[in-house]
């Protein structure tokens, strides 16, 4: 199995886990806040990480050089990130939602390009583009709520959140030099209660509502989107490039979609169906781009 394989079979895992999560998180806003619902998390995601490092007798020192990029990944790519994203699912419906974080990708491109010189053109540009296009298909985007106050607000806090993975993306990616996946996902845990702790008696929960269910998706988060997803992510940006795996993140509708239908009983209409064939698209000329570039590379 090349390189290539592996990243996608890699970026495949927090895709899924990802994409389920949000109708995860949906379920609990109802009950909780959005920084109890973060930490409540990742403080047992980062119990587990801990576990495993000890497991895999990984060594627990870090560089102190390295301590700004972990509380870069952390605080802001992690904690501040789901303070974004949740406080905007309140505001706005799940659907322009997850448009605004299908341009990752594009702010991935170009924050590779200024800070590590990557070397884009209009094929990179057009192949992301295409990507959004289809993710517009697959949301069903309510154009008046930009009119609305409420709601412009909730498109702040999710472009906010746009901005916070890329500050994740380009913090972790120095790291794999130097760490194992165990290691980067661990600290960058740990670097992330304190600011999903220092925020969390701030917000009124209602812990009665959360039942069963709450705590199933609950428990969800903490060990399949948090533990799973962020190491195999980590994994994916290690193996195929920060930019390349981030253009994966346009999926996380596709698999919204596909387990509202499942979960909730949402049908999947043919637009969408549509979009998602050209997301698939654009993923796949991706891929055959990045190919060739690491080829031409090479000679």
């Amino acid at each position: 199995m090349n390189q290539k394989t592996k990243g996608f079979l890699s970026v495949m895992v927090p895709v899924v886990v990802w994409g389920i999560s949000f109708v995860s998180t949906e379920y609990l806003l109802d009950a909780l806040g959005p920084m109890t619902i973060g930490g409540i998390r990742f403080i047992f995601a980062t119990a587990m990480m801990y576990g495993l490092m000890r497991l895999h007798k990984q060594p627990m020192a870090i560089e102190r050089k390295d301590r700004a990029l972990f509380l870069l990944a952390g605080g802001v790519g992690i904690a501040i990130y789901f303070l974004f994203e949740n406080l905007g699912i309140k505001y706005i419906s799940a659907s322009p939602a997850a448009l605004i974080i299908a341009a990752i990708p594009v702010f991935t491109l170009i924050f590779e390009a200024i800070f590590f010189k990557r070397r884009i053109d209009g094929i990179d540009v057009g192949v992301i583009s295409l990507s959004i296009i289809g993710v517009i298909f697959i949301v069903d985007i309510k154009w008046q709520e930009l009119f609305s106050a409420e709601e412009a607000i909730g498109y702040v806090l999710m472009f906010g959140a746009v901005i916070a993975w890329v500050v994740y993306s380009m913090a972790s990616k120095p790291l794999f030099k130097r760490y194992s996946y165990l290691t980067i996902i661990y600290y960058q845990f740990l670097y992330s209660l304190p600011f999903f702790i220092v925020m969390m008696p701030f917000e009124s929960n209602d812990w009665s509502a959360l039942g069963l269910h709450g705590v199933g998706h609950l428990f969800f988060l903490g060990v399949f989107a948090s533990v799973l997803g962020f190491y195999y992510y980590a994994k994916a940006m290690d193996l195929l490039g920060v930019t390349e795996a981030s253009v994966y993140i346009n999926f996380l509708p596709v698999v919204t979609i596909l387990f509202s239908y499942v979960y909730m009983g949402h049908w999947i209409r043919p637009m969408q169906l549509l979009g998602g064939a050209i997301v698939l698209l654009s993923v796949t000329l991706t891929t055959l781009r990045e190919k060739k570039r690491v080829a031409v590379d090479l000679v």
